[in-house]
Parts: C-alpha cells; sequence; structure tokens
C-alpha cells in the first residue's frame, strides 16, 4: 500500500457517506446491463466484461466519489496528475450598515499547492482589509449623522488555468467623493511564484512600448467619442499622466493579450471610471521574456 492508499484509507475511516439513492439505482442497472454468459467462448466473452467494469470503476472513482465524500475529494486534488490546484474562497465578511454609513468586505483566502505564494498574498489582502475596517470605524465615530461613508471590498478569479492563477480585488470608497481601485495577484504555477508587471519585461524598452501603445489608443478613443477625456501630453492638468512601473496592475488573458488597468482618477476623470487598456499578444511577445510566452501559446 503507498502513501496516498494509506492516507485515502485513514480520511475514508472518518466518514461514513450515505449513497443517494439515485446512484445506487444508476450502479445496480449498470450492472445488470453487463454480458451474461451464453454460448460464447469465454475468451470472447471477457473483454466486453472487463470494459464493463473499468467504465464501473472510472464512474465511481471521479464521478460519485468526489461527490459524497469530502475525504476522497481532497485526497484526489493532491494528486500530481490532476495539475497545479489552486482554490479561493470566502473566508470571513466585515458588514455594518446604518442609515449613514455602510460597510461590505469580503475576505478570500487563497490555498493550493503554491504555498508560499499562497501565503503572500493572503497577509496582503489580510493586511489591507484590516486597515480599511479600521479606517471605517475612525470615520464611522469621526463623522457620526454627520455625513455620510461606505467601503465595499469584492474579488474575482480572473484567470486560473493549469500554468497562470491571476486574482483581482476591487476596492470602493465613499466619503464625500468616492474612490475605485484594485489589486491584482498573479500565481506562475510552473514554478509557484508571484509575479509582478516589471518581472514579465525582457528589458527597460517593455515600458516604453506599453505606453507608447496605451497613448495611441487614448488619443484613437478621443477622437471617436468627444465625451471621453485622458490626461496625455496636451492635457490641461500640465502633466503626463500615463505612465507605468514594475508594480502596476494588470493581467493576463486566456489567448494571451494584456491588459493595462488605471485606478479611478489616475489618467483621466473620475466620469471616466477605471480605464482599460488591451495590448495584443503580438506586441507584447516581442517585450516579454520567453518564458512567459510558452505559458499561453
Amino acid at each position: 500500500m503507498n502513501d496516498f492508499d494509506k492516507y485515502l484509507k485513514s480520511k475514508a475511516k472518518s466518514e461514513c457517506p450515505e449513497i443517494p439513492d439515485s446512484v445506487k439505482n444508476l450502479i445496480e442497472e449498470t450492472l445488470s446491463n453487463l454480458p451474461m454468459q451464453g454460448d460464447k467462448p469465454k475468451k470472447i466473452r471477457v473483454l466486453p466484461r472487463i470494459a464493463s467494469a473499468a467504465a464501473c470503476l472510472i464512474f465511481v472513482m471521479l464521478f460519485l466519489l468526489p461527490n459524497i465524500s469530502v475525504a476522497y475529494a481532497e485526497a484526489v486534488e493532491e494528486l500530481p496528475i490532476i495539475g497545479k490546484i489552486v482554490k479561493v474562497v470566502t473566508v470571513r465578511n466585515y458588514f455594518y450598515s446604518d442609515d449613514y454609513h455602510e460597510m461590505d468586505i469580503d475576505v478570500p483566502e487563497v490555498s493550493g499547492e503554491n504555498g508560499e505564494a499562497a501565503d503572500y498574498i493572503n497577509k496582503e489582502i489580510s493586511e489591507l482589509t484590516e486597515t480599511l475596517v479600521n479606517q471605517f470605524y475612525s470615520n464611522l465615530e469621526a463623522i457620526g449623522d454627520e455625513g455620510h461613508s461606505s467601503v465595499y471590498v469584492d474579488y474575482e478569479t480572473v484567470i486560473n488555468t493549469e500554468k497562470w492563477f491571476t486574482l483581482k480585488i476591487r476596492v470602493h470608497e465613499a466619503a464625500g467623493s468616492s474612490n475605485t481601485y484594485y489589486k491584482y495577484y498573479h500565481i506562475n504555477k510552473l514554478n509557484g511564484n508571484i509575479v509582478k508587471l516589471g518581472d514579465l519585461a525582457k528589458d527597460e524598452s517593455f515600458y516604453d512600448v506599453l505606453e507608447k501603445e496605451i497613448k495611441r489608443q487614448m488619443k484613437e478613443q478621443t477622437e471617436l467619442d468627444s465625451n471621453k477625456v485622458y490626461w496625455l501630453d496636451d492635457s490641461i492638468i500640465g502633466k503626463d499622466f500615463v505612465s507605468l512601473d514594475s508594480k502596476h496592475n494588470f493581467y493576463l488573458t486566456e489567448n494571451g493579450d494584456m491588459v493595462i488597468v488605471f485606478d479611478k482618477y489616475e489618467v483621466a476623470p473620475g466620469s471616466m471610471g477605471t480605464p482599460e487598456f488591451t495590448i495584443s499578444k503580438d506586441i507584447i511577445k516581442e517585450i516579454i521574456k520567453p518564458e512567459f510566452n510558452s505559458i499561453f501559446s
């Protein structure tokens, strides 16, 4: 008995799952349809019986047990053949509401085989949400019923393939004025490392190419729609706000395009929300490290 067998046996002892009648009936129907022995030679009959038995076993192992046994489901996830598994669940929620103030903060937790990366993400999210909660109650005490305030935090798993994982955290705060910003976390499942924008750069031209393409898209949008406004070189503010650094928000799509994300007020007036710009994989494949091209090829 190998280590996995021992582990599965020990976990199974702690559970006594009740098999649903529908599943029992399905198994009985499968068994009843097995070929009966007749006048045909035994060597001919044995193959379909083995095939049917194997099909039944596969059904039980891959579909029945994972749905009736938590222990088995956990054990299957630990098999290397399944691949790098990353899960995200809500571990707590901070909620408060009265006539003037509201808080609704979902706190996710990342778990899986990339332990150190998951720990890093969980620590950052915990620190961020605790800061927001403390700030909310501090504002609540200071403002009272003389003003309104709110804070909302939610999250989304943007991508979760065999090679790549991205989690998006959205924060919206309001107290007089409002603000929305994001945090993106990426895990390269091939090596278990956290990835930031700067880690993709093949050389210093990386940022120049991205900024040039973003400005091109901004100008194109404003020419097509007069209601769109971005702070570019000729902005009345007098400063070029389109600049990127190694920690700037981004995410990659499943087909390999890169999306650069800006927070509210970062590159445009608040009416423009949180602008995003998609950089084609045909552009970025020339400026990112080769190992990242292979992830989405």
